[in-house]
């Protein structure tokens, strides 16, 4: 459910007038290029900038709308601006802090919004050196599309977003990439980074490489075009996000590998009692199991 203009203008920022000069977003794709489409929208910054690797991506950018200019230049990027979001691969962000750490200005916040934290904030904050006010954030939120093209300003409404504050946080950076987030329309809470990743593990990483194993296990039983020929609505729903780009998953499960062996541990035991009801033809078993299952999902679509 998307926030209300109200919700969003509840957002207090530190900024002088209430507003950015400018906001740079490094990386443009699906993430960084709604990020950017949202914040022109929202009106958040007199100008908002791209950080891109080709003049080609720059034209693009500027082409969609997504930003007032947009370059390949580190140092004309961050020039001036007043917050800085690294919205690139996980294993980029690093190297995307070490180029612009030059270039920031004295005061200038930088966040992120990828999907591990633990590790990532570690390198972030390392590459930026002492004394950055970095905040670590990541709106769930996405879809198995990517790229530019598939950047919309309306992705964040009332997505969540979990904002990984940790020792020695700047108090009015954080304040202000939380209201950051609410303003791009995200419900934003704050988190540990561990906890973070404890939470996407089961509810973002772990189901997407389980409907990655779905599908293979299905067209490895039954043949692959029977698999995709049969396919209804269900299945094609429950694999949807099995069709994300193959690299950027491995680099996720790589990166949060212990919470997600947690997770998988758990779906262990639930497909062990699945087994057992199963082979005992347990009808109260299997009953008992679908309900809870069933009521949990209910709750989903209320809240």
């Amino acid at each position: 459910m998307a926030l209300s203009e109200a919700e969003r203008g509840r957002a207090v920022w530190n900024f002088p007038g209430g507003r950015m000069k400018k906001l740079t977003v490094c990386g443009l794709g699906l993430i960084g290029g709604s990020i950017a489409l949202a914040a022109r929208k929202a009106k958040l910054a007199r100008e908002v900038c791209g950080l891109v690797r080709r003049d080609e991506s720059a034209i693009e950018a500027g082409k969609r709308g997504m930003v007032d200019f947009a370059t390949p230049d580190p140092g004309k990027a961050v020039a001036g601006a007043d917050m800085v979001v690294i919205a690139v691969t996980l294993g980029a962000t690093a190297r995307i802090a070490e180029q612009i750490r030059p270039h920031l200005p004295a005061k200038c916040i930088v966040t992120d919004a990828g999907s591990c934290k633990r590790l990532v904030i570690e390198r972030a904050r390392r590459a930026l050196g002492r004394g950055a006010r970095f905040v670590g954030a990541h709106p769930i939120a996405g879809s198995e599309q990517s790229g530019m093209g598939a950047a919309r300003a309306d992705l964040f409404d009332g997505a969540p977003c979990i904002v990984t504050p940790v020792r020695g946080t700047d108090g009015a950076a954080l304040g202000d990439v939380v209201a950051f987030w609410k303003a791009l329309g995200a419900r934003v809470s704050v988190m540990s980074p561990r906890g973070h990743d404890r939470v996407v593990a089961a509810i973002s990483h772990l189901p997407h490489l389980l409907a990655a194993s779905l599908v293979n296990a299905s067209a490895g039983l039954i043949g692959e075009k029977t698999a995709l020929g049969y396919a209804g609505s269900g299945f094609r729903d429950t694999t949807r996000v099995a069709a994300g780009g193959a690299g950027i998953w491995a680099e996720i499960a790589a990166e949060n590998a212990v919470e997600i062996l947690r997770a998988v541990a758990a779906l262990e035991r639930q497909l062990s009692s699945l087994k057992k009801a199963l082979r005992g033809e347990d009808g109260e078993a299997l009953r008992a199991l679908l309900s809870r299952a069933s009521a949990l999902r209910r709750r989903f679509n209320r809240a």
